[in-house]
């Protein structure tokens, strides 16, 4: 009987190479639970497709196990969309006679979607590392799996420690730009409109399993970290613990996270800069700052970059302008804020991207009124990018050409943290 399991990650995008962190972990907590495990990554190769085959025959793996961590790059100018590469992959291993299962956030977000798309025989939403080792027992045995499993319900052990590297050689990643990534949490509680990820459960890590993983990869010589969390700061009280417990354990390391502007305190961001952050990118959206009923306000956002400032932390903005029935008015106030308040840099867009399963989709579809700022009308059954504007991009850069702090993003192949270095 086939008993090894085959994870491929087919993501080749390299602006920068993103380290395939989810295949890692479920390799990891594979291996342990006993199965063998061959990893493929196709993230450098020249011919994803034609090497697939290639392991695909050699391996003659149990199941194949594809990450598909994004389903398009999510920004309008030069965007890329991954589904249809995926496809490609999944395809060439089923014609090899290999059952194949998706995971991984793009795939999580809109699973039925995504499964439909590409071809793929089963897939798991959610974090994967207690559901992967249940769907390998149950082919192993040889009865049917689920189509969908929820690895919501399976959840995680917080304690665990995944082995890192994991089969991936981090070299060529950080040769190349990238950098190596972890997770305290999954899920995220936030309610943005437009997001794939908004009202996820969220579960966390362990934080001493967490810094058990940093403080080995630092023993193996690597310094630079990036967060893979949603967003770092969805629970104070966790953030806190877990920057006061990599502090404590002395890394020397560098570190940068993805944050909201709530909630924050002075104790935060003490400990986040006593545990190595060098920056943080900062979300946020204009309507949400200058709404009533937001979570965040213009108070929330001036304080955080005043803690940034206080604390020697460099600050990127990722701000999304422009979004449906948003009056230039509020756009040009949070321009004018942005001026006065001047985090490092301001990555801006205009264009909102549309994804099924939001209530950004919900509201647009349908609506007659709404298509001549729509790039196509919204689809339930597809998942095309589709991209609301009614903010021209040229009016955007003449609302913020006087001022290098903003960077219209689409334009250049790098990461907002990127331009903090």
């Amino acid at each position: 009987m086939r008993d090894t399991i085959l994870l491929i990650n087919p993501n080749t995008r390299r602006e920068p190479p993103v380290i395939p962190l989810g295949l890692e972990i479920i390799g990891s907590a594979l291996e342990r639970a006993g199965h063998n495990v061959e990893m493929l990554d196709l993230c450098f190769e020249s011919d994803p497709v034609g090497v697939a085959v290639e392991t695909a025959r050699r391996v003659r793996p149990l199941f194949a196990g594809i990450t598909a961590r994004n389903v398009d790059s999510a920004i309008f100018d030069n965007n890329e969309y991954f589904i249809p590469g995926i496809s490609k992959i999944v395809q060439a291993v089923k014609n090899e006679g290999v059952a194949t299962i998706l995971g991984g956030a793009g795939f999580s977000a809109m699973p039925e979607l995504v499964l439909k798309e590409t071809g793929a025989d089963y897939g798991i939403c959610g974090p994967s590392e207690k559901a992967i080792v249940d769907f390998a027992n149950t082919m192993k045995s040889g009865a049917a799996p689920a189509k969908i499993i929820n690895g919501w319900s399976a959840g995680i052990d917080p304690s665990f420690v995944p082995e890192r590297p994991f089969k991936i050689d981090y070299r060529k990643y950080v040769a190349n730009r990238g950098i190596v990534g972890f997770a305290t949490q999954y899920g995220c509680t936030g309610r943005c409109e437009y997001c794939i990820e908004a009202g996820t459960k969220v579960i966390h890590r362990e934080p001493a399993a967490v810094v058990r993983e940093i403080t080995d990869l630092r023993n193996l010589g690597f310094r630079d970290f990036h967060l893979c969390d949603c967003e770092f700061n969805l629970n104070l009280d966790f953030s806190e613990r877990f920057a006061g417990e990599l502090a404590a354990a002395e890394p020397d390391i560098s570190w940068v996270a993805y944050m909201k502007p709530t909630p924050v305190s002075d104790r935060l961001f003490s400990l986040m800069k006593k545990s190595g952050v060098i920056a943080v990118t900062l979300s946020v959206d204009s309507v949400a700052l200058d709404s009533p009923d937001s979570t965040y306000s213009f108070d929330d956002a001036a304080r955080f970059i005043r803690l940034c400032r206080e604390n020697d932390i460099k600050l990127a903005v990722d701000l999304l302008t422009g979004l449906p029935g948003e009056p230039v008015d509020s756009t040009v106030k949070t321009l004018d804020f942005f001026r006065k308040n001047r985090p490092d840099t301001v990555g801006a867009s205009c264009h909102v991207r549309v994804y099924p399963g939001t209530k950004t989709h919900s509201a647009l579809a349908g609506r007659g009124d709404m298509a001549p700022f729509l790039t196509r009308p919204p689809d339930d059954s597809r998942l095309y990018p589709v991209f609301y504007n009614h903010l021209p991009t040229e009016r955007l850069n003449e609302m913020t050409a006087d001022d290098p702090m903003f960077k219209i993003e689409g334009f250049e192949n790098s990461s907002n943290y990127e331009r903090l270095k």
